[in-house]
Protein backbone atom coordinates (compact mmCIF):
# COMPACT_ATOMS: atom_id res chain seq x y z
CA UNK A 1 0.00 0.00 0.00
CA UNK A 2 1.12 3.80 -0.71
CA UNK A 3 0.10 6.36 0.61
CA UNK A 4 -0.94 9.54 -1.40
CA UNK A 5 0.60 12.77 -0.32
CA UNK A 6 -1.35 15.86 -1.41
CA UNK A 7 0.73 18.58 -2.41
CA UNK A 8 0.13 21.95 0.03
CA UNK A 9 -2.17 24.37 -1.46
CA UNK A 10 0.18 27.09 -2.98
CA UNK A 11 0.08 30.47 -0.40
CA UNK A 12 -2.97 32.49 -1.84
CA UNK A 13 -3.31 36.21 -0.29
CA UNK A 14 -6.12 37.76 0.80
CA UNK A 15 -7.06 39.99 -1.64
CA UNK A 16 -7.00 36.85 -4.25
CA UNK A 17 -9.58 35.12 -1.95
CA UNK A 18 -11.83 38.05 -1.38
CA UNK A 19 -11.66 38.46 -5.41
CA UNK A 20 -12.90 34.62 -5.73
CA UNK A 21 -15.48 34.85 -2.67
CA UNK A 22 -17.26 37.63 -4.92
CA UNK A 23 -16.84 36.34 -8.16
CA UNK A 24 -19.05 33.13 -6.25
CA UNK A 25 -21.58 35.50 -4.83
CA UNK A 26 -22.42 37.21 -7.96
CA UNK A 27 -22.76 33.59 -9.44
CA UNK A 28 -24.68 32.44 -6.30
CA UNK A 29 -27.12 35.32 -6.78
CA UNK A 30 -27.57 34.73 -10.76
CA UNK A 31 -28.07 30.60 -10.49
CA UNK A 32 -30.92 31.37 -7.25
CA UNK A 33 -32.73 33.15 -10.22
CA UNK A 34 -31.75 31.06 -12.66
CA UNK A 35 -33.19 28.36 -10.67
CA UNK A 36 -36.53 29.81 -9.33
CA UNK A 37 -37.06 30.41 -13.99
CA UNK A 38 -36.49 26.48 -14.20
CA UNK A 39 -38.37 25.68 -11.23
CA UNK A 40 -41.30 27.71 -11.97
CA UNK A 41 -40.96 26.05 -16.10
CA UNK A 42 -41.12 22.69 -14.04
CA UNK A 43 -44.28 23.51 -11.89
CA UNK A 44 -46.01 24.28 -15.04
CA UNK A 45 -45.30 21.45 -16.91
CA UNK A 46 -45.97 18.78 -13.71
CA UNK A 47 -49.40 18.06 -12.90
CA UNK A 48 -50.09 18.81 -8.92
CA UNK A 49 -49.54 15.06 -8.23
CA UNK A 50 -46.06 14.95 -9.71
CA UNK A 51 -44.69 18.68 -8.61
CA UNK A 52 -43.86 17.91 -4.68
CA UNK A 53 -42.28 14.23 -5.46
CA UNK A 54 -40.15 15.65 -8.48
CA UNK A 55 -38.88 18.02 -6.40
CA UNK A 56 -38.04 16.11 -3.31
CA UNK A 57 -36.78 13.19 -5.35
CA UNK A 58 -35.02 14.68 -8.47
CA UNK A 59 -34.11 18.11 -7.54
CA UNK A 60 -34.17 17.61 -3.66
CA UNK A 61 -35.67 20.96 -2.98
CA UNK A 62 -38.25 21.24 -0.14
CA UNK A 63 -41.87 22.77 -1.29
CA UNK A 64 -40.90 25.55 0.95
CA UNK A 65 -37.22 26.07 -0.35
CA UNK A 66 -39.08 25.54 -3.74
CA UNK A 67 -41.27 28.56 -2.79
CA UNK A 68 -38.77 30.85 -1.75
CA UNK A 69 -36.65 30.43 -5.22
CA UNK A 70 -39.40 31.01 -7.40
CA UNK A 71 -40.61 33.89 -5.24
CA UNK A 72 -37.24 35.57 -6.01
CA UNK A 73 -37.03 34.84 -8.96
CA UNK A 74 -40.31 36.36 -9.96
CA UNK A 75 -39.54 39.36 -8.27
CA UNK A 76 -36.21 40.42 -7.79
CA UNK A 77 -34.04 41.08 -11.07
CA UNK A 78 -30.86 42.52 -9.61
CA UNK A 79 -28.84 39.26 -9.63
CA UNK A 80 -26.06 41.69 -8.39
CA UNK A 81 -27.71 43.13 -5.35
CA UNK A 82 -29.37 39.73 -4.48
CA UNK A 83 -25.56 38.23 -4.39
CA UNK A 84 -24.54 40.47 -2.00
CA UNK A 85 -27.80 40.45 -0.36
CA UNK A 86 -28.08 37.12 -0.02
CA UNK A 87 -32.05 34.69 -0.53
CA UNK A 88 -33.09 35.73 2.90
CA UNK A 89 -32.03 39.37 3.17
CA UNK A 90 -33.77 39.17 -0.59
CA UNK A 91 -36.78 37.86 0.53
CA UNK A 92 -36.99 39.97 3.67
CA UNK A 93 -36.88 42.99 1.33
CA UNK A 94 -39.91 41.77 -0.75
CA UNK A 95 -42.05 42.99 1.96
CA UNK A 96 -41.64 46.27 0.11
CA UNK A 97 -43.66 47.14 -2.57
CA UNK A 98 -41.23 47.10 -5.52
CA UNK A 99 -41.01 50.80 -6.16
CA UNK A 100 -39.86 51.80 -2.88
CA UNK A 101 -36.99 48.31 -2.82
CA UNK A 102 -34.27 50.38 -4.02
CA UNK A 103 -35.07 53.02 -2.38
CA UNK A 104 -34.65 51.31 0.88
CA UNK A 105 -31.71 49.55 -0.56
CA UNK A 106 -29.94 52.91 -1.14
CA UNK A 107 -30.79 54.84 2.28
CA UNK A 108 -28.73 54.26 5.32
CA UNK A 109 -30.82 53.06 8.25
CA UNK A 110 -30.69 52.89 11.97
CA UNK A 111 -30.62 49.75 13.78
CA UNK A 112 -30.24 49.49 17.62
CA UNK A 113 -28.35 52.55 17.48
CA UNK A 114 -26.15 52.25 15.05
CA UNK A 115 -25.81 53.76 11.27
CA UNK A 116 -26.13 50.79 9.12
CA UNK A 117 -26.56 49.96 4.88
CA UNK A 118 -28.77 46.95 4.07
CA UNK A 119 -25.78 44.97 3.23
CA UNK A 120 -24.09 45.77 6.29
CA UNK A 121 -27.22 44.34 8.31
CA UNK A 122 -27.76 40.75 8.89
CA UNK A 123 -30.84 39.12 8.07
CA UNK A 124 -32.59 39.98 11.24
CA UNK A 125 -31.35 43.84 11.41
CA UNK A 126 -33.14 43.73 7.86
CA UNK A 127 -36.22 42.44 9.93
CA UNK A 128 -36.49 45.04 12.24
CA UNK A 129 -35.54 47.49 9.93
CA UNK A 130 -38.72 46.52 7.62
CA UNK A 131 -40.67 46.33 10.32
CA UNK A 132 -39.83 49.71 11.88
CA UNK A 133 -40.30 51.17 8.62
CA UNK A 134 -43.82 49.55 7.87
CA UNK A 135 -44.97 51.11 11.74
CA UNK A 136 -43.69 54.29 11.32
CA UNK A 137 -45.79 54.09 7.76
CA UNK A 138 -48.88 53.20 9.73
CA UNK A 139 -48.31 55.42 12.43
CA UNK A 140 -47.88 58.55 9.84
CA UNK A 141 -51.33 57.11 8.42
CA UNK A 142 -52.77 57.06 11.67
CA UNK A 143 -51.63 60.45 12.45
CA UNK A 144 -52.82 61.66 8.26
CA UNK A 145 -56.41 60.07 9.74
CA UNK A 146 -56.38 61.83 12.93
CA UNK A 147 -55.68 65.00 11.15
CA UNK A 148 -58.19 65.15 8.88
CA UNK A 149 -60.92 64.31 11.22
CA UNK A 150 -59.24 67.27 13.29
CA UNK A 151 -60.11 69.04 10.44
CA UNK A 152 -63.03 67.82 9.33
CA UNK A 153 -64.81 68.38 12.93
CA UNK A 154 -62.91 72.36 12.59
CA UNK A 155 -64.43 72.87 9.58
CA UNK A 156 -68.24 71.71 11.04
CA UNK A 157 -67.73 73.43 14.27
CA UNK A 158 -66.73 76.85 12.08
CA UNK A 159 -69.91 75.98 9.72
CA UNK A 160 -72.17 75.44 13.16
CA UNK A 161 -70.80 78.96 14.70
CA UNK A 162 -71.60 80.32 11.70
CA UNK A 163 -75.04 79.50 11.38
CA UNK A 164 -75.32 79.73 15.06
CA UNK A 165 -74.99 83.66 14.36
CA UNK A 166 -76.69 84.20 11.39
CA UNK A 167 -79.21 82.54 13.75
CA UNK A 168 -78.45 85.31 16.64
CA UNK A 169 -78.77 87.86 14.56
CA UNK A 170 -81.77 86.83 13.50
CA UNK A 171 -83.19 86.70 16.69
CA UNK A 172 -81.47 90.33 17.73
CA UNK A 173 -83.11 91.40 14.91
CA UNK A 174 -86.87 90.06 16.44
CA UNK A 175 -86.42 91.01 19.27
CA UNK A 176 -85.50 94.62 18.36
CA UNK A 177 -88.48 94.77 16.10
CA UNK A 178 -90.62 93.52 18.76
CA UNK A 179 -89.72 95.89 21.49
CA UNK A 180 -90.48 98.93 18.78
CA UNK A 181 -93.83 98.06 19.01
CA UNK A 182 -96.34 99.94 21.22
CA UNK A 183 -97.95 97.73 23.47
CA UNK A 184 -101.30 96.94 23.72
CA UNK A 185 -102.85 97.36 27.28
CA UNK A 186 -105.80 96.41 27.93
CA UNK A 187 -108.19 98.52 31.09
CA UNK A 188 -110.84 97.54 32.46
Amino acid sequence: MSMVEFAAPAARDIETITAEILDLKQTAGSAILAIGQRLIEAKEMLSDGEWLPWLEEQVEFSPRTAQRFMKLSREWTDATALSYLGATKALTLLALPPAEREEFLAEEHVVSGEVKSVTDMSARELEKAVKERDAALRQAEADRAEKDAAEQARHKMETDLTFANKRLAGLRNELAELRSRPVDVAVE
